[in-house]
């Protein structure tokens, strides 16, 4: 059942077969099974030692110069439940500071342990967007997918350009449970509301952090050594066109962010590291 539920077949689809089963089911069997394979979190080489003498890594992400407009959201479909108008989810907020971006080491063979990650994670769908819009989880973590709103939604899990799931939730339907197996960003969006994003990072190491309200991190207990430490965080800009209705056709973000810099962590000592966005 789970492997259905991550390939994103219905039983009845995937697994109704009958004395005249067609093609089309007979192939859906077919890929799910490859599904399943990936269903398991790969190995990962990282490994949890008690780490001597370790140091911390802290700074903060600020804008570079003044900071830029975060237009809000414009809302023209199923507006009961979604409202006219949104908050852009992306702001950056208030001040120079910059929350919401995640700041972590490129790699590490060994370190600390995850004690401190939840073995669970939660997404709701709750007043048409994400929530939480930005988490960091442990990869093979349970992710239970909510939908809160009285309207049909789907979560819609993209990892580069290869879609993960795609599964619609309509109003009153029950938690999902999901797992993403694959480290990396995952980027969720609902395609019955496209301007609803969320950006899950699966990690296979603890060195992740984001920054909180007024744009700091910390990376703590990390062996000492050289590393290269990376910054993303997604672009508050968005261009809203109207087509010839008058209506809004699309909701187009600005690139991502990512920056990254050298770091040497030496014993019991923090080091200073500060990231700047334009």
């Amino acid at each position: 059942m789970e492997c259905m539920r991550f390939f994103g077949c219905k039983p009845s689809r995937c697994l109704g077969l009958t004395s005249s089963a067609s093609y089309i089911s007979r192939f859906c069997v077919l890929l799910l099974l490859v599904s399943c394979g990936r269903r398991t979190p790969p190995p990962s080489n990282y490994r949890e030692i008690d780490v001597k003498d370790g140091g911390s890594i802290s700074g903060t992400v600020r804008y570079a110069g003044a900071k830029p407009p975060a237009d809000p959201i414009i809302i023209e479909k199923d507006q009961d439940a979604c409202g006219t108008s949104h908050p852009n989810t992306s702001n950056p907020g208030p001040g120079e500071s910059i929350s919401g971006a995640i700041v972590y080491l490129d790699s590490i063979a060994r370190g600390k342990s995850f004690a401190g990650m939840s073995p669970t994670a939660t997404l709701d769908q709750k007043s048409c967007d994400f929530v939480p819009h930005v988490q960091i989880i442990k990869s093979g973590t349970s992710i239970i997918v909510s939908n809160s709103d009285k309207v049909l939604h789907n979560f819609h899990v993209w990892y580069g350009l290869i879609t993960v799931m795609n599964e619609a939730q309509p109003e009153g339907a029950p938690p999902h449970e999901i797992m993403l197996p694959e480290s990396g960003l995952h980027v969720v969006k609902c395609d019955v509301h496209p301007w609803m994003r969320g950006f899950i990072m699966a990690v296979d190491h603890p060195y992740y952090a984001i920054t909180d309200s007024t744009g700091h991190f910390t990376l703590s207990n990390v062996p000492p050594g050289h590393y290269t430490l990376k910054m993303w965080r997604d672009n508050w800009s968005i261009d809203q066109p109207r087509g010839r209705t008058g209506h809004v056709s699309d909701y187009n973000w600005g690139s991502d962010f990512r920056n990254q810099k050298e770091v040497d962590v030496r014993p019991n000592a923090v080091t200073t590291a500060d990231f700047s966005l334009p």
